[in-house]
């Protein structure tokens, strides 16, 4: 039992860590420093933790108070509460590490470890949980590299407001809420294969097609994020009065 949990655990480790080195594949101009890398790790998975713990309570409460929540509206407050959680570590990342944060691309470049924080976190929390497996399940990849992928879209936005950019505020809500309406699709469909794998004993041709659709969705969002704010690498972040206006 013992040596098939550290093999679980080493697994994870490496994925999350071969996933992260082809995010910093991305970081072509000034390279951010691994320390401010970790805190945003770090930062989404502790922001991860308190996202769960705010699910909990409100279920709880509406529970408490003979109500029930549907599925649409669980995933809702998942996706809302847990990409918050990302854009809040990255925010943090920002204040700590402001001149580090000096790029376009920064916001998600520091949002995807932020989410692969979140994705870690939550992965522990499920394998802990469950110890009647003795591998890695080939769905907790998946999770990293989808929580990676939106919280870089979620915080994507960040980097171009802390630039000055003159639409940054308007691409700092709309790369959030893009990365909530993701993250709650994404959620809705589980829920749904979930209940339709126990009502049928099969997974379901729509209930397979559709996570893969969905990432591939995200994954096109984010490459077209980072080619954009790739060409606007070269705004930086405004230390004085002259702020940027672009």
């Amino acid at each position: 039992m013992g040596i098939s949990i550290v093999l679980q655990y080493a697994t994870l480790a490496a994925c999350a860590l071969f996933i992260a080195q082809a995010v910093r594949r991305y970081d072509l101009h000034t390279r951010e420093p691994i320390w401010a890398l970790a805190l945003a790790t770090l930062l989404g998975a502790g922001g991860m933790w308190l996202a769960g713990q705010t699910q909990l309570a409100v279920i709880t409460s509406i529970h408490r108070n003979s109500g029930m929540i549907s599925d649409p509206a669980l995933a809702f407050l998942a996706g809302s509460t847990e990409e918050l959680a990302k854009l809040a570590a990255v925010a943090l990342v920002l204040i700590i590490a402001r001149r580090h944060f000096n790029e376009t691309l920064d916001g998600l470049i520091y949002g995807s470890f932020a989410g692969l924080g979140a994705a870690i976190e939550e992965s522990i929390a499920i394998l802990g949980s469950n110890q009647g497996i003795s591998t890695l399940p080939p769905q907790e990849p998946v999770r990293l590299a989808g929580h990676l992928i939106m919280g870089g879209i979620a915080a994507a936005g960040l980097g171009a407001f802390a630039a000055g950019h003159r639409r940054g505020r308007r691409l700092l809500i709309t790369c959030f809420l893009a990365a909530v309406a993701l993250h709650t699709i994404w959620d809705v469909v589980a829920f749904g294969a979930e209940v339709h794998f126990r009502a049928t004993r099969s997974q379901g041709g729509f209930y397979a097609a559709a996570p893969i659709a969905l990432m591939i969705a995200g994954m096109i969002g984010f490459r077209r994020l980072i080619s954009i704010w790739g060409e606007s690498a070269c705004l930086s972040v405004p230390h004085a009065t002259g702020d940027l206006q672009r």
